[in-house]
């Protein structure tokens, strides 16, 4: 997200304050109120917003009503606030103390939650698939007469699971063996279906061969992106949140696939249209990156959403980091 080109001093003034009575009111900003906070003429102030809105900043939704931001406007309005501004000490040291007291994901489900909390908004975080990431880790456990459990620490104290199904079951030894294989690879996740494989070809026992092979078949589920959510129900104490369609955007954004569409490009992205605004924070995770992402009405409290994004996107990498240490440190 980069900063808008320069406009007039006065201009900025007036489209700043039509933004910050709109994103207060949630109705249009007329002239009058403009001029008394400004300590101009109502004339001064219905020129400016004949100019702003032949800039594309301002629209007039109503022929009588007042002004509120265009897409432009809006997004010119957040840009003055970049860089963010930190958050309070008191706010950054609960995220710090909160982060430190969770182990693997329940990093990111205390993260979105705290930072539905602290923004007010619907949270989304995702992470890439976990390719990258190197095994710490691996148990496999009997979980029925056809199907075993695959239990994978990573490199960062993140866990995952999956089952593996098998039939029929091999013996319990060489269940013992296939584990002490996969612990004896040292790979990331991303290269443990071919290296299964590999051994397989060469194990010269058939049940290991097969257990080798049935693992390898379901170790895709591993590596599929995660995703974690917080704060939908926020939005409904919005005035937005009393229409129906804004709420199913929302939804669609959060819950379903519209918003995993990448991650962003700089440490702050923000994606703006007439109704929806989505503010996001990147953070390392791995050899990639992982995105937080606040999302709420197109008249977002802007100054505190980047924020917020940004203290939870620096205390992310910061907290990822210390797990790769204390992993290397376990080691």
């Amino acid at each position: 997200m980069t900063p808008a080109a320069p406009i007039p001093d006065r201009h900025v003034r007036v489209l700043h304050a039509v933004a910050e009575g709109y994103i207060r009111t949630a109705h249009p900003v007329p002239s009058q109120a403009v001029a008394s906070q400004l300590d101009v003429s109502s004339a001064t102030v219905r020129n400016d917003f004949g100019m702003l809105e032949q800039g594309g900043l301002l629209q007039q939704p109503h022929t009588s009503a007042g002004r509120i931001p265009t897409v432009a406007g809006f997004r010119y309005y957040a840009s003055s606030y970049l860089p963010p501004r930190r958050l309070p000490k008191g706010d950054r040291d609960v995220i710090l103390r909160r982060l430190a007291n969770a182990d693997g994901d329940d990093v990111f489900s205390e993260a979105s939650r705290l930072a539905a909390k602290l923004s007010g908004y619907a949270v989304l975080i995702s992470l890439p698939a976990d390719d990258q990431l190197t095994i710490h880790e691996i148990h496999l456990s009997l979980v029925s007469s056809k199907r075993l459990l695959a239990v994978v620490v990573l490199e960062n104290g993140l866990v995952r699971q999956i089952g593996v199904d098998v039939d029929p079951m091999p013996s319990e030894s060489v269940i013992d063996d296939a584990e002490r294989n996969l612990r004896q690879l040292g790979l990331s996740i991303g290269e443990v279906p071919r290296a299964l494989r590999a051994v397989a070809a060469t194990a010269g026992d058939d049940e290991l061969a097969r257990t080798l092979e049935a693992i390898s078949d379901a170790w895709t589920g591993l590596r599929a992106p995660k995703r974690f959510r917080d704060g939908l129900k926020l939005l409904l104490g919005e005035p937005e949140g009393e229409d129906p369609s804004f709420v199913r955007l929302v939804v669609e954004h959060v819950e379903g696939d519209a918003g995993a569409t990448g991650y962003p490009t700089g440490d702050l992205d923000l994606e703006l249209d007439d109704r929806l605004a989505m503010v996001s924070a990147s953070f390392a995770f791995g050899g990639g990156r992982g995105a937080l992402t606040l999302v709420g009405p197109a008249r977002m409290r802007y100054p505190r959403a980047l924020s917020v994004a940004s203290e939870f996107g620096r205390a992310l990498s910061l907290d990822m980091d210390q797990d790769a240490e204390d992993g290397r440190d376990e080691r």
